[in-house]
């Protein structure tokens, strides 16, 4: 099947689904795309989608909308793009060029929703520098490197960030504190967290500290924070991930807990932190429902090119066979709402049922002229 418009396309989509759409985008320039039902363990759109030429579009901090990146020769180019309304932000051109390898890797937050113009949209870039972030209606983004603290407090960079009730909450990379993120006067300002007793939500590093490296998401999860540590073998060639340690971080008393499981749900992980899901499987013994889901088990993307189920159990790993696709290919995890599928669907049953009448009138006066 292929479709030329972003507001035709999910007709063919379930509108029941409750877990995010593995959206691949591949061919000359990035120009294909395919959408991949990870419960149903098949492709089930191809496409050609004009608002996603030459781009990828990411998740957000807020599921109902997605940040397209597009890089060009001199500059860095994000749009926003909400898939109920169909509304479409543009956002100002990013002149300071980054480095080639960092086009796609970023997280999109948001302070609000963003048609309140209060709204603050901050970008984190897993292998750029710098910070960008840009406030509705302003006429440019504003940029600074991503180091906070200096050779005494150690904060170095803002590995991580999520919204959660209402704020943004971070992960700061070198002290490996929870911090919340706030926009004043035009600058980012860090707070850490704290516990009754005044002292930081600061979590130590796992060990051994040598012969690993790590990566570090934050996870939205109903009432509280998730931190995974995406823990790396440095001594493995390939590099691929040993395992994950998970903790969960009360944000509003500033304690923190190592978890073992996460029960019945299961986590999404984009490649670079770009977005997580957390969803709890609804329980249904029906074959027809989301039985390839695995509970407590993380999904996640290695590179842009792999993808992996990783059971928190007995911290085994699964590759998860995915379509052949054409060269040059890139994936995330994006969320259509059924929301939105519903009024394309409803869209379309108006204008068949409009059809049919024009057809009854025309037929009804030929019949009644002869």
């Amino acid at each position: 099947m292929s479709q030329e418009s972003f507001s035709s396309l999910p007709c063919p989509l379930d509108p029941d689904q409750t877990h995010p759409w593995l959206l691949l985008f591949h061919g000359s320039n990035l120009h294909n795309q395919t959408f991949y039902s990870i419960s149903k363990d098949k492709a089930l759109v191809d496409t050609k989608i004009t608002e996603f030429r030459s781009k990828k579009a990411i998740s957000t901090s807020h599921p109902s909308w997605l940040a397209l990146i597009h890089p060009r020769k001199s500059s860095l180019t994000f749009s926003l793009l909400n898939t109920v309304t169909k509304q479409e932000i543009l956002l100002p051109k990013i002149k300071e060029k980054p480095e080639r390898s960092s086009y796609f890797d970023y997280a999109c937050i948001f302070s609000e929703t963003p048609t309140n113009p209060n709204c603050h949209v901050l970008f984190i870039g897993k292998l750029d520098t710098r910070l960008y972030y840009y406030r509705i209606g302003d006429e440019k983004f504003t940029s600074r490197p991503n180091k906070f603290g200096d050779d005494n407090t150690n904060e170095l960079e803002l590995a991580s960030a999520v919204h959660y009730n209402g704020k943004i909450y971070g992960w700061m990379g070198g002290s490996r504190n929870f911090v919340q993120v706030d926009f004043i006067g035009g600058e980012i300002v860090i707070e850490k967290v704290v516990n009754d007793k005044g002292q930081p939500c600061h979590i130590p590093i796992p060990t051994p500290p040598l012969s690993f490296r790590y990566n570090e998401y934050l996870v939205a999860s109903g009432d509280d924070v998730l931190l995974l540590d995406s823990i790396i073998n440095a001594n493995n060639p390939s590099m691929q991930v040993s395992h994950f340690n998970i903790f969960k971080i009360d944000a509003c008393n500033g304690e923190w807990t190592e978890l073992k499981s996460i029960g019945d749900r299961t986590i999404f992980l984009d490649p670079y932190g770009s977005k997580s899901w957390l969803f709890t499987n609804n329980g249904s013994d029906d074959e027809n429902d989301d039985i390839r889901i695995k509970k407590n088990s993380i999904y996640y993307l290695e590179g842009d090119e792999i993808l992996y189920v990783y059971d928190i159990e007995d911290r085994s790993r699964t590759l998860v066979k995915l379509p052949p696709v054409k060269r040059d290919w890139l994936m995330s995890w994006v969320v259509m709402y059924p929301t939105f599928q519903y009024l394309i669907r409803i869209s379309f049953h108006i204008y068949t049922f409009r059809i049919l009448v024009y057809f009854y009138f025309l037929f009804d006066n030929f019949l009644y002229w002869d």
